[in-house]
């Protein structure tokens, strides 16, 4: 049967010249969108097309955007200040090279630069001689004590004439020097009030104090410098950010188009880690989630002259409680810890440094967050070439952790897939032995594979199996060695393909075997009525196709298995039934072996066509095929050796073989009917059931409307399609004039309905 997909309808474009309205001999031409604005023919095309009958879903929220906080400056300062915005290697140099300038400019007798240790909250002397006697010196930053720590802690400019008889500095400038006088003391600060800095600019005793046109220069360059020293930093940050990136896409691109190891991606991560922070060690810890310990792969130092054997024992995993050390602190919170001093921390198991005889100073250490809550925990071990680990280095590592994440998530994905694919495979072997027709069937069908009489009339379009249910599977096995030939590698296995696609036909009321086995008979005779037109491998495709085009149908359309999210609709988002039949057609015939001796590139292409074949019985798909129709029907260049022309004619074959039910006489076309209504109000029953209203012509509240649907599906789907192929195929016209007559006989029905003369039969749904 016909099935939907979830595509747009149809091409707002489509138009053809062959007519399809109510009155076949008008001169009308056919319009997709004037056929969507009668009511009537959207009620009989609705089970078959999309329907939205769903809320819309909230639209996920806009991720945030990087922010920038600092402000445009004039392009001569920056001229000027160039340097700060540079890739700075040595920024204390760079601060005495401009202490000195502004020594310069104020006519001052010395300068002095101090840098501020946050850590340990002291400014520290620097001088450009390392062997100045107060090289080195430290002020806890605080007032009341001298003017550069005062100026650190207030983060303001002071300007002192006489600091000797200041109050507010009794310690002065920190060290002995009898002949200062005035000074100007100014903090380099960024926007974000940080103090980086402090220049300390003084005269001694005879000179003149400085005055305000000295200290708006001074403070408008050391404001200027902290905002360069700021942007620079931010710069070189996300400089490095951006290498670590590309590494780590780089890294992840190489190992997620291959089978990934997961031990091997977080080892390579965690060198780079440790290499690009500066870290003597870094360990690695996935939280086993069946026992809820800590698995640790060891990655512990960089020595070079590590043998084989010690490279391996240092990734030996070890097992450690959730309730131990730092890692399993993390592990428990999911909060970062960043520890500046080990010793002084009470967090720290000073037991381990004890055993081992390693020293350990800081420690930062961030869990791995995926999907599902912590997945692992890193941890990094003493910061090299500095006594902690910063907030850059803090910042940088979180990306680290992020991929670590991902790598941690795909590995457990791909334990899945191989799971799935084991048991899969396990399924698959299992669903073949129970398809395998039961021995009685097969003993019967190879004893008698072929009818000792083909039924009268077989080869006609209105012939139906009445009375020859029984005779169903020889009857398809003749058709299938009449049209495929010396393609068939033997009895046996033919049968088994027969007696194997009816037993995975459901025992439903259309969608059933007797209805493939009907398809199949009429693609049989618009074949054999043309054999010469098509090649053996596109008859071949054709009638295999009818067999399994509805293969393992479950009754309800594709709009329902939409509404539903139905595994199948989550697997084939379009044509989601006809996928599915088209992979069981293909999976009968692989466990049959029916055409094990076709050369690969031939079984490819035969495996293309019966695709395209089995998809084309989605009415969605026959709308757009005749939108493509109607021009080259209207222009008269339809080309028999184009491929895509010929693809268009199949697709029509099949959609006419698949509503072949609509070209016989009345009685067979009402029992086909009633067949099919019952599996729709089945689905109306179940779409009820869920508060939803039902389609039309799934209500069985609306079975007086019957009639008239039939007449208006006969008009605007079947009699186009069958159109079509007879304009192509004339040899066919007898089920264009079956299908005419049928919509008569409904016609009459409407007729007498309204006459009240006598009433319909009641239906046996």
């Amino acid at each position: 049967m016909i099935s939907s997909s979830n595509k747009d309808i149809i091409p707002e474009q489509e138009t053809m010249s062959v007519t399809g309205h109510a009155d076949i001999n008008s001169t009308i031409p056919f319009s997709f969108t004037s056929l969507m604005a009668d009511k009537v023919s959207q009620r009989v095309i609705a089970p078959y097309v999309k329907v939205l009958r769903q809320i819309e879903l909230e639209a996920p929220p806009k991720k945030e955007e990087f922010g920038y906080y600092l402000h445009k400056k004039p392009i001569a300062l920056l001229q000027k200040l160039s340097v700060y915005i540079s890739d700075m290697i040595d920024l204390i140099s760079i601060l005495h090279e401009t202490a000195n300038v502004l020594k310069v400019v104020t006519h001052s007798s010395g300068v002095t630069l101090y840098m501020i240790d946050s850590e340990s909250e002291e400014i520290i002397l620097h001088s450009r001689n390392a062997e100045h006697p107060h090289h080195g010196s430290r002020w806890k930053i605080e007032t009341g004590r001298t003017l550069a720590a005062h100026v650190a802690f207030k983060k303001e400019n002071v300007m002192v004439d006489d600091i000797i008889g200041d109050q507010r500095f009794p310690e002065g400038i920190g060290w002995r020097r009898t002949n200062v006088k005035a000074i100007m003391c100014v903090p380099v600060v960024t926007p974000e009030e940080e103090c980086i800095a402090v220049i300390e600019l003084f005269k001694e005793m005879e000179e003149e104090p400085y005055k305000k046109t000295d200290l708006q220069i001074v403070a408008a360059t050391t404001g200027w410098m902290g905002a360069a020293i700021h942007q620079n930093h931010q710069r070189v940050a996300l400089q490095k950010q951006q290498e670590l990136n590309d590494y780590l896409l780089g890294l992840s691109k190489h190992y997620l188009a291959d089978h990934l190891v997961v031990d091997k991606i977080i080892s390579e991560i965690m060198t780079f880690a440790k290499e690009t922070i500066g870290a003597e060690r870094g360990s690695f810890f996935i939280i086993d989630q069946e026992s809820d310990e800590l698995v640790a792969d060891l990655f512990d130092d960089d020595d070079e002259n590590m043998n084989e054997l010690e490279h391996h024992r240092k990734k030996i995993k070890i097992r450690f409680s959730k309730e131990r050390g730092i890692a399993g602190l993390v592990a428990r919170t999911g909060q970062t810890v960043n520890i500046k001093d080990a010793y002084k921390d009470e967090r720290f198991n000073k037991e381990v440094d004890i055993q081992t005889g390693f020293i350990t100073r800081s420690i930062l250490c961030m869990p791995i967050i995926g999907r599902d809550g912590i997945l692992g925990v890193v941890q990094l071990v003493n910061k090299k070439n500095a006594a902690f680990f910063t907030d850059l280095d803090e910042n940088m590592f979180k990306t680290f952790c992020v991929y670590c994440a991902l790598a941690v998530h795909y590995s457990n994905l791909q334990g899945k897939m191989k799971k799935i694919s084991l048991q899969n495979e396990i399924q698959s072997d299992m669903l073949k032995v129970n398809i395998f027709p039961c021995s009685h069937d097969m003993t019967r069908l190879l004893n008698s594979p072929f009818p000792e009489e083909i039924p009268p009339d077989f080869e006609t379009f209105h012939w139906y199996p009445l009375g020859y249910e029984d005779q169903m599977c020889s009857l398809s096995m003749y058709m299938l060695v009449d049209i495929c030939g010396d393609w068939l590698p033997d009895v046996k296995q033919t049968c088994e393909f027969v007696l194997k696609m009816k037993k995975c036909y459901r025992s439903i009321s259309y969608h059933n075997f007797a209805h493939a086995f009907c398809v199949t008979h009429c693609m049989y005779n618009i074949l054999k009525r043309n054999m010469e037109v098509f090649t053996p491998l596109e008859r071949k495709a054709l009638i295999i196709a009818c067999f399994g085009h509805d293969v393992d149908h479950g009754g309800f359309t594709n709009n329902f298995l939409r509404l539903t999210n139905h595994c199948l609709y989550q697997l084939y988002p379009e044509s989601s039934l006809e996928n599915h039949h088209f992979r069981t057609t293909m999976f009968i015939l692989s466990s049959c072996n029916l055409f094990i001796s076709l050369p690969k590139k031939e079984f490819n292409e035969l495996q293309q066509e019966i695709h395209d074949a089995i998809i084309a019985t989605d009415l969605v798909f026959y709308f757009q095929t005749r939108g493509k129709f109607s021009k080259i029907l209207d222009s008269k260049e339809f080309d028999w050796t184009s491929a895509s022309h010929r693809l268009l004619l199949k697709s029509i074959m099949m959609t006419t073989s698949d509503m072949s039910g609509q070209a016989k006489p009345f009685p067979v076309a009402k029992k086909i009917c009633d067949g099919l209504y019952k599996e729709f109000y089945h689905q109306g029953d179940i779409e009820k059931n869920m508060g939803l209203c039902p389609l039309a012509m799934m209500d069985r509240d609306k079975q007086e409307s019957i009639p008239d649907d039939q007449v208006q599906f006969l008009s605007v789907v079947c009699l186009p399609c069958f159109e079509i192929l007879h304009s192509l195929l004339p040899n066919t016209e007898d089920i264009l004039s079956l299908c005419l007559e049928l919509k008569e006989a409904w016609k009459e029905i409407i007729m007498l309905r309204e006459k009240k003369i006598c009433k319909p039969d009641e239906s046996s749904i």
